[in-house]
């Protein structure tokens, strides 16, 4: 599958996917409506990207303006992939830094050298699996920053809970939901 930049400073460069059909990349579009609802939260953010599959949300919020972004992924496939458009793109560890594990343990490492840094956290878990939907966003309070912002891709039929923040907007497309939440008490 050929995916390419859709905005900003890597406009139109293309981007690896990994193989097969362990992954499920973000199609463009809905790339395009999330970063469009986003345009006041990314220039000088830090990012989350977990799940990352093949970097393309982190790279598109770097491209875009963010500061910097952390990249989760525990298959390493993934992480190849990752990695290599980083690299394509010349992107450094002054712009962005992959861990090859899984949300749990990137999430710990994150917390314990940042604390709360996150502007952003993107998550796109593998649909349908809602312990690891679970399990991750109990993970994110320890990364947000105050009032940070939680954007969850997930099936269309299936709303997450975050009893720690407040929900924002949803978002259809297709089969996909996108799901906003904004750090808080609620």
């Amino acid at each position: 599958m050929e995916m390419r930049v859709v905005a900003g400073s890597f406009k139109g460069r293309p981007l690896l996917t990994p193989p097969g059909c362990r992954t499920r990349p973000t199609a463009g579009k809905v790339r395009e409506a999330i970063f469009s609802s986003l345009m006041a939260e990314t220039p000088g953010s830090v990012w989350l990207d977990l799940f990352a599959g093949s970097g393309a949300m982190g790279i598109e919020a770097l491209s875009r303006g963010a500061a910097y972004c952390f990249f989760a992924d525990d298959d390493r496939l993934a992480w190849a992939v990752i990695r290599k458009n980083l690299a394509t793109l010349g992107l450094g560890p002054d712009r962005a830094r992959l861990f090859k594990a899984d949300a749990e343990k990137a999430c710990a490492l994150i917390a314990a050298e940042h604390g709360q840094i996150i502007s952003v956290a993107y998550l796109d878990p593998p649909y349908g699996d809602q312990d690891l939907y679970g399990a991750a966003l109990a993970l994110l309070p320890a990364l947000l920053a105050p009032e940070g912002l939680v954007v969850i891709e997930h099936r269309r039929d299936w709303q997450p809970v975050l009893p720690w923040a407040w929900p924002l907007k949803t978002r259809e497309y297709g089969r996909t939901g996108v799901s906003y939440y904004r750090k808080g008490r609620v």
